[in-house]
């Protein structure tokens, strides 16, 4: 039997930072890595009134690990002057879940939404063993950074905002639950304005996302149509990965109930009912211990 509660369980990264984990279910499962986007934490995956994906999982006989970025939800908060950038997402704290759930031989799935994609797309392309430990990836509502609907001067003065401000007002902006980490702001901001999405290290990930050979679904809402719009999917889709892939574009013309925006891709009650089916049918084909056969490679819907 599964536990409707999740315990937390407390990793550290290579740099030294302590992340909570989120595990529910029966421990020994198969394991699914679930990663959030900005402005919000592990209950965008666990839900506040028991309906989160990651409990699904639980019921249907995975093990659910919900990531906490660092700066938010149980994760360490970054000390005065601390400033953590995107960068440190995906290199840092999904490298160091990805690597705690393998220790043990097991090949994890992993689903990000937003940001959480973003991350989990740069460690898959600059981490060798990452590509190795993960068995199969959704990307979901992932922009590539230049084509989201942000008019030059938006960017610009977000960009500003983060360089000068203690945190970015996400709350204030109503924008999610959790204030972002200014230096996460900064960075994605900088590649939205510069069309180049290079690391801190020098990594130009653009060049980089071509090494994954990680089966990956792309799903995109068609109604989404500021932070990750079906062409800005559409093109990161295009670029990542050169194994087998496949793109969804859910809306009412791809025979879905309704144009999903960016967050009830996942978390509305339409979702529930024909996102998450498809989400799961993914996992299912691709979990290691499965003997069916992958997606169709490049399958638009």
């Amino acid at each position: 039997m599964h536990d409707d509660h999740a315990a937390i369980h407390r990793i550290t990264t290579r740099d030294n930072v302590s992340l909570a984990v989120h595990r529910l279910g029966q421990a020994g499962a198969a394991p699914v890595l679930l990663v959030p986007g900005t402005f919000t934490n592990w209950r965008f995956w666990l839900g506040t009134r028991g309906t989160g994906f990651a409990r699904i999982l639980a019921i249907s006989g995975y093990e659910a690990w919900v990531l906490d970025f660092r700066g938010h939800g149980a994760s360490q908060k970054p000390a005065p002057g601390q400033r953590w950038t995107f960068d440190q997402w995906g290199r840092e704290d999904v490298v160091a879940a990805v690597r705690t759930i393998s220790a043990g031989g097991a090949r994890p799935l992993v689903i990000g939404h937003s940001a959480g994609g973003a991350s989990i797309l740069a460690a898959l392309a600059a981490e060798e063993d990452i590509r190795k430990a993960v068995a199969a990836a959704i990307i979901m509502a992932t922009p590539l950074p230049w084509l989201q609907n942000w008019r030059r001067a938006a960017a610009h003065v977000m960009r500003f905002a983060a360089r000068h401000l203690p945190a970015f007002p996400a709350r204030l902006l109503r924008l999610g639950p959790e204030d972002e980490l200014p230096g996460v702001m900064e960075q994605w901001m900088h590649w939205n304005i510069t069309g180049r999405w290079v690391g801190s290290d020098g990594t130009d990930y653009v060049d980089a996302l071509p090494r994954i050979t990680t089966p990956l679904l792309f799903i995109a809402g068609a109604g989404d149509r500021r932070f990750a719009p079906v062409r800005a999917v559409r093109a990161l889709h295009d670029i990542a990965g050169a194994g087998p892939k496949a793109f969804i574009i859910a809306g009412s013309a791809t025979g879905f109930a309704r144009d999903y925006g960016h967050a009830d891709l996942v978390v509305s009650r339409e979702a529930r009912a024909e996102v998450w089916p498809l989400l799961l049918d993914f996992l299912r084909r691709h979990r290691p211990d499965h003997a069916a056969g992958p997606a169709p490679v490049h399958t638009d819907r």
